[in-house]
């Protein structure tokens, strides 16, 4: 895990960007709460590449599987020339995890990213267009100042009632985090690096209700943060309490002073967006999903 985090930091200190991952996302195949129960073979869905097939050899990619075949890939600069070989095998390993003869799978392009089009373009996939956006936070950027609205606090978890409280809320919203989150999964997150306590936010009423949650997630070995949860119980929504979350959360994790802090494949039809933006948050990239239909 160490290994793909360090890749990682190289890009962005060589590249000054992250387009396609970010460190958080490989510790999250472990420590996630919103999925199935972990097993040992869920780590499968990162994979390392490397120069040759010697353990020691250089990395030249990094690539995660989502459950629907649809793979984020981070490929070292010095190593675009082998794009096409690397998705060949990536389509080989697809084959290998579906075990049918027919299925399809998914990449993803970025639009600063000027070669990749072409590779997936001439491998016969079909473009379906812009899928999500990526946000940064300039590094002297003010923090906005959202004062929550009366009678709400925006405030940290500290006990297994409050987690209670937050799995609760966040279900609310997140159909698939209702069906898995429980006290147990919440309680295995909180060993994750990425977990600060003092990072997860929520906004409670004057009844001691959670209402809202807000996550920031950083990786201690590269310093590279996200905000990973954003969103108000439906009954509490423009009231200015995502504002205020966002706010104190950037308060929070500006004092670790991230090399990177980030939003992520955000969809192109969520209201963050405007709320990012808003909040001082720069879109970088636009992101593209495209399909392919792999045969055996």
């Amino acid at each position: 895990m160490n290994q793909s985090r360090e890749f990682l930091l190289d890009i962005y200190k060589q590249t000054g960007s992250l387009h396609y991952l970010i460190p958080t996302k490989i510790e999250n195949q472990k420590f996630g709460p919103c999925g199935p129960n972990y097993s040992p073979k869920d780590n499968e869905a990162i994979k390392i590449w490397r120069a040759s097939d010697k353990d020691d050899s250089e990395i030249i990619a990094i690539s995660h599987r989502g459950s629907a075949g649809n793979y984020h890939i981070e490929i070292h600069p010095d190593y675009k020339c082998m794009e096409r070989e690397l998705f060949q095998e990536i389509e080989n390993l697809e084959r290998t995890i579906v075990g049918e003869d027919e299925s399809r799978m998914y990449m993803y392009t970025v639009s600063l990213d000027y070669s990749r089009p072409q590779v997936l373009t001439e491998m016969d996939y079909e473009d379906h267009g812009l899928h999500e956006y990526n946000y940064e936070f300039p590094q002297n950027a003010a923090i906005p100042d959202f004062p929550p609205p009366e009678g709400f606090i925006i405030r940290s978890l500290n006990n297994e009632q409050d987690y209670l409280k937050y799995i609760e809320v966040i279900g609310s919203v997140y159909e698939h985090c209702r069906q898995h989150m429980t006290l147990e999964k919440m309680k295995f997150m909180t060993q994750a690096e990425f977990y600060h306590q003092d990072l997860t936010l929520a906004a409670a009423d004057d009844l001691s209700r959670f209402v809202g949650f807000c996550m920031f997630r950083l990786d201690p070995l590269t310093k590279i943060a996200e905000v990973e949860l954003l969103d108000t119980h439906p009954d509490f929504r423009n009231l200015g309490l995502e504002e205020a979350m966002l706010s104190e959360g950037l308060r929070r994790v500006m004092k670790y002073r991230p090399i990177l802090l980030c939003a992520v494949e955000v969809d192109v039809s969520e209201p963050l967006n405007k709320m990012f933006e808003s909040a001082g948050f720069i879109q970088n990239v636009t992101m593209n999903m495209w399909g392919k239909i792999i045969i055996r």
